[in-house]
């Protein structure tokens, strides 16, 4: 009987051994679906983050072109520039040099009333009264310069201020064009980071979820969750400050542009940089192109003009005048003429001559020598600057590149350690802490790489700006 007894004890403890194995078999199984769910999940948020990013709010896409094409057509200080050229297209018109006649009209109507008494020697007395006097004079005056030097020489000083102008205008459109395309790239570096976060956000949401079904089955503590939760909420609050960052660049690119601040559109994300240019090759061309370098060329031209502006005061003025008059007066009573009238047309030719001017010519010869000295030496030392300036942003460019392949480097270590992470921690041999430092890390590396490309296209922007090939 006591055999019995025990045999059936165990066979009773068999079974109920036997079913708790199966129950956590059935558990462990609800868990790894529920596990394999969740990696689905963070794979389709990974995919709709990166979606995300190419349109942060599902608005229009402005491309660098497109900014650049609106600038140039409302930016202020662009259509400012252009007015500026009108302006100058104006002022040389030949009418304000003396090229046409100046003709001038006056005339004036004066009385008076006078009480007339005259005494003779004979002792009479006359006494008129008092009476109206009237006077009315006109007369209509033409001039012109038949020959005069230096109006042609001014003219022509003019003519070239208005090349002067609409180099202005081009440096003014390229320092904008330049002004608008970093304002592109910094709110292009805000949107990408926004989808980097984003990212981050959704792997954080997975490790909270799986740590909640964890927590169900007693594979998890409390204090896991609440850590995974204060990751979820600083990841969340670092979205909301790159969203507020990226409205606030569009507002920035929107001013540059000259549009609405209220517009709404998103920029694109991706960016391209030519690294095959030479040194030598960027140095040749801002020597030829570069506008500065021919503002001051241009102003070198309107410098050398003052010479035969100073010659041509040497030489005479020939001027010719014709006058039509009208004179009508009508005495007071009394008077021994009662009215006269008169008219007539006059004609007549000038010449002046500046025989001395008390040394003012040469003065004004000595005066132009020395600026002309010093546009030679700000030349020189603009062409020296421009050398040094694009040696250093070359210098700089190449250094980002060299930081670009290690960023790239860097990533991709940092991911592998981040997958390696994620599959020990789904296997329970990592800490959720642990797993968090891999996030971090794999977040830390991909914004360096993401400053690495756009630290090179601001550089890139840069570099054409001083070598004049910002609009090409």
């Amino acid at each position: 009987g006591t055999g019995c007894a025990l045999e059936l004890g165990q066979i009773e403890h068999h079974s109920k051994e036997q079913s708790w194995k199966s129950s956590m078999s059935v558990r462990h199984q609800h868990i790894s679906k529920l596990l394999k769910l969740l990696s689905m999940i963070k794979i389709y948020s990974i995919v709709l983050s990166c979606l995300l990013a190419m349109s942060i709010y599902g608005q229009d896409v402005m491309t660098p072109e497109e900014a650049v094409t609106q600038a140039l057509e409302n930016n202020f200080n662009i259509r400012i520039a252009k007015n500026d050229v009108l302006i100058a297209e104006n002022n040389t018109d030949m009418a304000l040099f003396g090229y046409r006649p100046s003709v001038t009209a006056n005339g004036n109507l004066n009385g008076n009333v006078n009480n007339n008494i005259t005494n003779f020697t004979s002792g009479e007395t006359i006494v008129t009264g008092y009476g109206l006097a009237f006077g009315v004079n006109a007369n209509v005056a033409a001039t012109y310069n038949i020959i005069d030097p230096s109006r042609s020489v001014n003219l022509e000083q003019f003519k070239e201020q208005v090349e002067l102008s609409d180099l202005q205008k081009q440096l003014t459109i390229q320092n904008n064009v330049a002004n608008v395309l970093s304002a592109y790239y910094d709110a292009s570096r805000a949107a990408a980071n926004i989808g980097i976060l984003r990212e981050i956000l959704s792997l954080s949401q997975d490790r909270l979820d799986r740590l909640q079904i964890q927590n169900e089955y007693g594979q998890a503590n409390r204090l896991d969750i609440l850590n995974a939760q204060v990751d979820i909420d600083r990841d969340s609050i670092n979205i909301a400050n790159a969203r507020l960052g990226y409205d606030n660049a569009l507002r920035v690119l929107s001013n540059t542009i000259g549009i609405s601040l209220e517009r709404t559109y998103d920029v694109e994300t991706d960016i391209y940089y030519d690294a095959t240019r030479s040194l030598d090759n960027l140095i040749a061309t801002a020597r030829e192109r570069c506008l500065q370098l021919q503002l001051l060329d241009q102003n070198q031209v309107i410098t050398e003009l003052n010479y035969d502006i100073i010659d041509a005061g040497r030489k005479p003025v020939l001027g010719a005048n014709a006058t039509y008059s009208y004179n009508f007066n009508r005495s007071a009573p009394g008077s021994f003429f009662s009215s006269s009238r008169s008219d007539g047309v006059g004609v007549g030719l000038s010449i002046s001559y500046n025989l001395y001017d008390g040394g003012i010519r040469k003065n004004q010869r000595q005066s132009t020598q020395l600026a002309l000295e010093s546009q030679v030496l700000q030349r020189e030392q603009l062409v020296n600057d421009l050398s040094s300036q694009l040696t250093i942003i070359w210098h700089q460019f190449q250094n980002a590149l060299y930081i670009i392949e290690s960023e790239k480097s860097n990533v991709a270590t940092a991911k592998v350690n981040f997958d390696r992470t994620y599959e020990q921690y789904q296997a329970g041999q990592l800490t959720s802490i642990e797993y968090r430092q891999a996030q971090v890390n794999l977040l830390n590396s991909e914004n360096s790489l993401l400053n690495a490309h756009y630290d090179a296209k601001l550089l890139e922007i840069q570099m054409l700006l001083l070598s004049g090939q910002i609009l090409d």
